[in-house]
């Protein structure tokens, strides 16, 4: 009985309270950083615009983007984690392998987004809204004086939050953060991620309601129409093509992300930066739909059907060259618009092709969603979340089967190409660079659950436990005949007393063993160095 009001004491403290506090604060915070940039966004089209039909200004254009990439470079060189891959800094935070400081994580990604966005880069406000919400978990957990056990489910609840308030899309964001970044399900994990998402999503609403605004993020004006059921056969080829484009990209993204990081370390930040933001203008000035994330000047449009077929490739090659080279300069922004706006224009090509071989053009609207699907899901290789996400976002659930069929033909490819996941492939650069003038070592540690510890009373997948732990053994008293019995799996509950063999792969030992401590309680501990 103690045990199981000890363990509810903790999980009401976290999902009510802490997460709970936490998705409110994160709901009010991002709702002021995405309506400042939806400020911006227009302004950069004015801008954009002006310059195209009065060339005499180009010379300040030209100097307005050179200032803006050189602050952002500075915001950059302050804080390190304000530079691109904010999802992917997010999970290395959630999952406790890249250390930060909540608080300049949240002004430099702040202020430097806002530039990025001004100047009219193709990144979306989901990256750093996520890790900016990430940050004020972090913020409320240091403030709050939360117990140190708590710290990885806040970051948890903050990083759902974020994703929700970006995107809109509360169920979306509270599996997002369980498939993308812990990479598991459980009980505790999913009340936690839900606490965050709905605090967030219920403070955007009521500020919706009082605002008068409208978050709707697919507008889709024209009568939606199912694709029927013996079209079915479209599905794999639209996932079998999603998954090599898929498989390209994500190349493209790693092969010019360590270009830039190792070949090109000695360049500038800030000249990079700068020949990224030129090379983005002047492509912006020929073919303005190329500026800004895509979200409405090109997937609403590909929707409505506005764009020509020579349109449509135009703009996925340029695209295409201008989210790789942003992605690869380091600059801030995530990569979630961007990848949604390649499957669209891919799946807007697929169409057209599709109409010239006979196909209804009323089905238009339904391809360009499953298309979207299945190169998010098979580039980031998150169908779970992708599928809720799009489901949500359009509230069209027709055309789930078609999703399903053409999601899985594109993680088949995937697979058969060894592709690695987006945003893994940021998350390892990462690591690399925090760790690369450090020396590992592997330990055996042995411990003893104590009374009163965090974990007692839940499974041990419910667990987050230190970053490359493993547990070797659990050894639990069989109450029954009061012998020692060996245990493997996540769904055992630990209880007091429970033995525990850990296997530690560290950087920083101390460190390791103090979040053990905060999880099983202080104690002497066996420390084995194996190598």
């Amino acid at each position: 009985m103690r045990k199981e009001k000890t363990s509810l004491n903790h999980m009401l403290v976290i999902v009510l309270l802490y997460s709970g506090l936490t998705g409110i604060i994160t709901g009010l915070f991002l709702y002021l950083f995405r309506y400042l940039s939806s400020l911006l966004l227009e302004l950069t089209y004015t801008i954009y615009t002006s310059v195209q039909l009065n060339l005499w200004s180009l010379p300040i254009f030209i100097i307005g983007l050179i200032i803006l990439a050189y602050l952002v470079s500075l915001l950059i060189k302050w804080e390190p984690h304000a530079g691109g891959g904010a999802i992917s800094r997010a999970a290395g935070f959630v999952r406790g392998i890249l250390l930060f400081n909540w608080l300049r994580t949240l002004i430099s990604t702040f202020i430097s987004a806002q530039l990025v966005f001004f100047a009219g880069l193709p990144f979306g406000i989901e990256g750093p809204s996520v890790i900016m919400g990430t940050a004020i978990s972090g913020g409320v957990n240091d403030l709050g004086k939360a117990h140190p056990a708590h710290k990885k489910y806040l970051l948890t609840a903050g990083a759902s939050a974020g994703f929700s308030i970006a995107t809109g899309s509360i169920f979306a964001g509270t599996i997002f953060t369980l498939e993308e970044m812990h990479k598991k399900f459980s009980f505790m994990l999913l009340s936690v991620a839900m606490s965050g998402a709905v605090f967030a999503s219920v403070t955007m609403r009521i500020l919706d309601y009082i605002l008068g605004n409208h978050t709707a993020f697919f507008s889709l004006t024209n009568e939606f129409k199912n694709i029927p059921f013996e079209f079915i056969w479209l599905a794999p080829l639209l996932g079998i093509g999603a998954g090599l484009l898929a498989v390209g990209f994500n190349f493209l993204i790693e092969f010019f992300g360590d270009l830039s990081t190792y070949k090109f370390k000695k360049v500038p930040l800030s000249v990079k930066l700068i020949l990224n933001f030129l090379l983005v203008g002047f492509i912006g000035l020929f073919v303005i739909e190329t500026i800004g994330n895509g979200h409405h000047s090109i997937i609403e449009p590909l929707f409505d059907k506005q764009f020509s077929l020579g349109m449509i490739a135009l703009l996925f090659v340029l695209k295409i060259i201008t989210i790789v080279v942003s992605s690869s300069s380091g600059t801030t922004g995530g990569l979630f618009i961007p990848v949604l706006v390649i499957g669209a224009l891919y799946a807007g090509l697929f169409n057209e092709i599709a109409i010239l071989m006979g196909f209804n053009s009323e089905y238009t609207a339904a391809i360009i969603l499953i298309g979207m699907c299945v190169f998010f899901g098979t580039s980031m290789q998150a169908p779970i979340t992708t599928i809720a996400f799009i489901i949500e976002a359009s509230l069209h659930p027709e055309t789930i089967i078609f999703m399903m069929v053409a999601i899985l033909a594109g993680i088949l490819i995937g697979e058969a190409f060894h592709m690695k996941p987006l945003n893994e492939i940021a998350l390892k650069r990462f690591m690399k660079i925090q760790d690369q003038n450090r020396v590992w070592n592997l330990y055996n540690v042995k411990a003893t659950i104590q009374e009163n510890a965090f974990v007692i009373g839940k499974t041990v997948r419910d667990i987050l436990w230190p970053a490359n732990t493993l547990i070797k053994e659990l050894i639990q008293e069989n109450q029954q005949n009061t012998t020692n019995i060996a245990v493997h799996g996540g769904d055992r509950v630990l209880t007091n007393h429970d033995q525990i063999l850990f296997q530690i792969q560290s950087f920083d030992i101390d460190r390791t063993l103090k979040e053990i401590q905060d999880l099983i309680g202080i104690q002497e501990l066996t420390i084995e160095l194996i190598r």
